[in-house]
């Protein structure tokens, strides 16, 4: 019976498969996930398999010894020769065979002299996982692809001599010490044998000697050996290719259906933190000559996230690391990849190397824009919504609905989103559209972008129109609009635009009573709307257009503000139930248009500028979590704003927002971001030991510990001299790190409306994580907002 594991940083977890490329870990598992709750009622963890350094099953031969004695996570002790088999899980994805890989010379060097020495954190895991009573531990590892072979024996201090099952870390660090050794010159050792004592290194021996590669899933494992670690063919001994070519036509007769391409994957940059605190990685190295292919494959694909500015490098001291995120389709990868590839020598992930390399380094011909979309969706941990694709497609199809009414098009000629005999037809193929007659794909011509299919079947039917017109007293089912204001809005004529256009389902809002028929796309800037200034002091109402396609008139102000003329008074039709009020949580709004928002809009035409609450501190929050997001403006494909605009509906208020006081220390500052939903609530116990506390001492100048009605103990402390009640007369100052004891519980501001209590447990295991943040400088002032454009291609 095997399992499934999957490794994160130093920790082995049992995991379950999920859906869309994603994997279950137990819902109290010590990793960052989304709880959900399964058909037959459990709760669990769902995590992107991205998430995972390695991701495998793990069985033990003789297999009767698995239902009985075997814990893939403890490992265990027996009496007979143990072998565990640990197998990667296939990806999925199509690769190619014996991938043309860009190598050097082999340079005569010899397996066993990694460039990242991995041995000390093997030794550690070994030790630790010594049986109780062990004095002596030799394992003895075989390697091919996906697939290693572990044996072990312990010695106790008797002589007595156990046969041993390692748990899943040690599997883990043979893999990692067996992936930093290989080099693409003379590729990496297949077989090796280390051994360690109680107070003494930790030896290996190599060994050379041909492995038996007998069975089918043997020469399976040698051609995933020669994909995943390829190598100079002068390096490559002659059995084991030979194997691997036996194993390629074994895997293209079977003829395996790789899975269908799901939604952009996102790329981790490390696998963990090293003794030291920083981040490091367990990847095959690349060539020199391959990595110059990768690095502008990496630089060359489509940015979606691009962002002004630089981040500090992790592994350095500079702020030089490139902020943004690009895609292929496949895979989005912050910019980052590419600088430590090139600065660091850090590979990408393997799934990633092995998709460039199938693909021949050369980046695809292009990337649909629903693609570019949900790329960007997943680089800012935003779930992907459908109907998005959907409202978007239907706003571009506006020019063809324009041609259809002024060329007089019949219905039987057109149909938009479905097939249709004798007629021309915009369909949606996976992420990209095509055009074709009737039902005929021969004659399909593929696009990127919705608007471009658009366009091109607008030209058919322009071209074609003496032969679509409608036959005599057929109706053709449009709204028409009539051009003219009503109430005392602005003319027409007064606009630097107008056309016709066919709306659905959207929101508008509008300055002033319901009795005239100009409308805006909701959250519009006043200043782009080409309205008289006195018009800002009337009420804004917001309504929803309801009842199927509109036909109405489109106008476009002189600073992008785009506006709508409705066939009658907006009493008329909210009487009617063709118009809907809207009303709509509290909502700070977007902030406004600046010169330098426009410069970016410029250059990023055709997408959007996002904009961060301006109460954000971003040496504090890192990239821009959805709640501090306030929405976005609408870029046109002349770098202009368009006037529409995006609300982000799940942003929340900020601490100044919602009253707190303003903050006078660092743990004041990440209180509040954690108080508001900005930052989560993991990080106050780091930020509590990096700030100093007002306490006050008993009569014996000790600390003054309570005891609560549930028998709590308790330290009562202060953030800042505001917070300090009146009737305190004796206090003193004292560093967070000193207020950390096991089994206290520290109540900061009790009394106040700005308290939190944090467990000592949590305090002292904070102090000696790893992966706390660094504390910034003091906030010196209120940073603007944040600009990048998701869609450009």
């Amino acid at each position: 019976m095997t399992k499934r594991i999957g490794i994160i940083g130093g920790a082995a977890f049992i995991v379950e498969q999920g859906p869309d490329r994603t994997a279950h870990v137990a819902a109290d598992a010590p990793v960052d996930g989304r709880v959900v709750t399964l058909p037959d009622g459990r709760e669990v963890k769902r995590l992107p398999l991205s998430g995972f350094e390695s991701l495998f099953t793990t069985g033990i031969r003789p297999s009767e010894l698995d239902e009985h004695a075997f814990d893939p996570v403890a490992g265990f002790l027996a009496e007979e020769v143990v072998r565990q088999i640990r197998t990667e899980i296939p990806d999925g994805r199509a690769v190619a065979c014996f991938t043309s890989v860009l190598t050097e010379p082999a340079a005569g060097a010899k397996p066993g002299t990694a460039p990242l020495d991995v041995v000390p954190g093997l030794e550690r895991a070994l030790l630790a996982a010594m049986p109780e009573g062990g004095h002596r531990l030799m394992v003895d590892c075989e390697a091919t692809g996906p697939r290693t072979k572990i044996a072990g024996l312990v010695q106790n201090e008797d002589g007595h001599i156990g046969y041993w099952s390692p748990p899943a870390m040690v599997g883990q660090w043979l893999h990692r010490q067996r992936v930093r050794d290989y080099h693409p010159t003379r590729g990496t050792w297949w077989r090796a044998r280390f051994e360690v004592r109680q107070g003494a290194l930790a030896t290996i021996t190599y060994v050379v000697e041909p492995l038996e590669l007998v069975t089918d899933a043997d020469a399976e494992a040698a051609a995933a050996e020669l994909r995943v670690l390829p190598r100079s063919a002068v390096a490559t001994p002659g059995w084991l290719l030979a194997a691997a070519v036996r194993g390629e036509q074994i895997r293209a007769a079977r003829q395996v259906e790789p899975e269908p391409d799901g939604p952009p994957e996102l790329v981790r940059l490390f696998d963990g933190v090293d003794d030291e605190g920083l981040p490091t990685w367990y990847r095959p190295v690349l060539g020199e000559l391959e990595r110059e292919a990768v690095l502008a494959y990496l630089e060359g694909a489509p940015l979606v996230l691009p962002a002004r500015g630089t981040t500090r490098d992790a592994l350095g001291t500079e702020d030089v690391v490139p902020v943004g995120f690009h895609t292929d389709g496949r895979f989005v990868w912050p910019s980052a990849v590419a600088y430590y590839l090139r600065a660091h020598g850090v590979p990408p992930v393997p799934p990633l190397v092995e998709w460039i390399r199938a693909a021949r380094y050369r980046l695809p011909g292009g990337v649909a824009s629903v693609t570019m979309d949900r790329a960007a969706a997943s680089a800012v941990g935003r779930p992907w919504d459908e109907s998005e694709v959907e409202a978007k497609a239907h706003r571009a199809v506006e020019p063809v609905q324009a041609v259809i009414t002024d060329k007089r098009i019949s219905p039987r000629y057109y149909s938009v989103f479905a097939e249709q005999e004798g007629a021309w037809c915009l369909v949606r193929d996976g992420d990209r559209y095509r055009v074709q007659w009737s039902s005929d794909r021969s004659s399909a011509v593929r696009f990127d972008d919705v608007r471009q299919a658009a366009a091109y079947l607008a030209g058919q039917l322009s071209v074609n129109a003496a032969e679509f017109g409608s036959e005599p007293g057929e109706q053709i089912p449009v709204r028409q609009s009539p051009p003219v204001v009503l109430s005392d809005d602005p003319p027409v004529e007064s606009f630097a635009g107008v056309t016709s256009a066919v709306v659905e389902d959207i929101e508008v809002d509008r300055y002033g009573e319901p009795d005239g028929n100009l409308v805006f796309v909701a959250d519009t800037p006043f200043e782009q709307r080409g309205l008289p200034a006195g018009f800002a002091s009337r009420p804004l109402r917001r309504y929803r257009l309801t009842g199927g396609a509109w036909q109405v008139l489109a106008v476009t102000s002189a600073s992008g503000g785009r506006g709508y003329v409705l066939p009658r008074a907006i009493i008329e039709h909210l009487r009617s139930g063709q118009l809907v009020e809207v009303t709509r949580p509290d909502h700070p709004g977007l902030p406004p248009i600046t010169d330098a928002m426009r410069a970016e809009a410029a250059r990023n035409p055709g997408g959007w500028v996002y904009c961060a609450d301006p109460d954000a501190d971003p040496r504090v929050i890192e990239g821009m979590p959805l709640p501090v997001l306030l929405g976005g403006y609408k870029v046109g494909e002349d770098g202009r704003f368009t006037g529409e605009t995006h609300l982000n509906e799940h942003h929340r208020p900020s601490p100044r927002r919602r009253g707190y006081p303003e903050p006078q220390t660092f743990f004041e500052l990440v209180l509040g971001y954690a108080a508001a939903g900005w930052l989560p609530h993991a990080r106050l116990p780091h930020a509590f030991l990096r700030s100093s506390f007002i306490v006050e001492p008993d009569s014996t100048g000790n600390l003054r510990i309570g005891v609560d009605a549930n028998g709590t103990r308790f330290l009562a402390v202060y953030s800042s001299p505001g917070h300090v009640p009146q009737g305190v007369l004796r206090v003193t100052q004292a560093e967070g790190q000193a207020l950390a004891m096991s089994g206290i519980t520290v109540i900061v501001n009790p009394g106040t409306t700005f308290s939190t209590r944090l467990r000592g447990d949590d305090l002292a295991r904070a102090a000696t994580d790893p992966l706390r943040p660094q504390r910034p400088a003091p906030p010196a002032g209120r940073p603007g907002p944040v600009h990048w454009n998701p869609e450009r291609a």
